[in-house]
């Protein structure tokens, strides 16, 4: 059976709700505060598992009390197995302010992420051909690419989330099969976001790509052709988690040997049901309602 190996970031996430943004200076009360475990590589991880897809998540975590806390909660996801790697420094964490319009913006740390070393990625040796290795921008330049040759070499496929963007992801791009990232991040990779400017970036050797496009849905280029997927209409709650959740079900279909551009039509529905709720894990389909898609 077809696995997806993680390799990323955990963190615990603090959420605070809020009627609108402090202005400069300014202190806002929340309306609300909740803590979750997050972080992009176990995000995915999650996302991915739910969809009934067998996932390993390989994170580096620190011996505290979060670290505790994220163990803890992921022991009820079921086909999720993770592989953390214990670190002196604090585990990560990430703070995510949202608003009533359903907007958000995120603060995280990412000492403990980056701390992670090549000599350190054991799971990516027993990666087998048609195996999947999602990747996202967290972890070192170093390791990342590392993890990736390492994964080719063992004839699975490369899927690279581009966020965060905080080293030049020139050889990384080569390295993947598929490389999904929002409208921001492309277009500061490819020079623009048009069509063509997408079709330039493939053309720099990277493989198939996908950039999200928020309530406008996605857009494909693959095989020099762009296709344009939209988004269904909900009302937002929240967007926090809303692009994992879609990295996530894209890898699961994407395992499950679905066409890619069914995958993407998919996910964008499943990240549509992700927005319409409170919460970011809380708020991750599963597989039951992936049949209603």
């Amino acid at each position: 059976m077809t696995r997806i190996l993680v390799i990323g970031n955990a963190t615990v996430d603090f959420v605070f709700r809020m009627a609108r943004w402090p202005a400069p200076g300014e202190t806002v009360l929340a309306d609300e505060m909740t803590q979750s475990p997050g972080g992009k590589g176990l995000n995915q991880a999650v996302a991915a598992a739910r969809l009934g897809v067998r996932v390993e998540l390989l994170a580096p975590i620190g011996q505290d009390a979060n670290a505790s806390f994220i163990d803890e909660a992921l022991r009820g996801e079921t086909g999720l197995t993770p592989h953390w790697r214990p670190r002196e420094a604090p585990t990560d964490i990430s703070t995510i302010w949202t608003i009533e319009a359903g907007e958000n913006q995120i603060v995280s740390s990412a000492a403990c992420a980056r701390s992670l070393r090549p000599e350190e990625l054991g799971p990516v040796a027993t990666l087998a051909s048609g195996d999947i290795l999602l990747l996202q921008g967290n972890l070192g330049a170093e390791t990342t690419v590392a993890a990736a040759r390492l994964a080719r070499a063992r004839g699975a496929s490369v899927l690279l989330n581009t966020a965060p963007i905080w080293w030049d992801m020139s050889e990384m791009l080569c390295l993947a099969d598929l490389v999904v990232g929002n409208e921001p991040e492309i277009g500061m990779l490819a020079g623009g976001t048009a069509p063509e400017d997408l079709a330039a970036l493939r053309g720099r050797c990277a493989g198939d790509i996908v950039m999200t496009r928020g309530a406008r849905g996605a857009l494909l280029l693959q095989a020099g052709q762009a296709e344009a997927f939209p988004a269904p209409k909900v009302e937002v709650v929240n967007t926090a988690g809303a692009g994992d959740m879609a990295i996530g079900a894209i890898a699961a279909l994407r395992a499950g040997a679905l066409p890619l551009p069914e995958a993407i039509e998919r996910a964008m529905a499943l990240a549509a049901r992700t927005v319409g709720r409170a919460g970011v894990l809380s708020a991750f389909p599963t597989m039951a309602e992936l049949r209603g898609v």
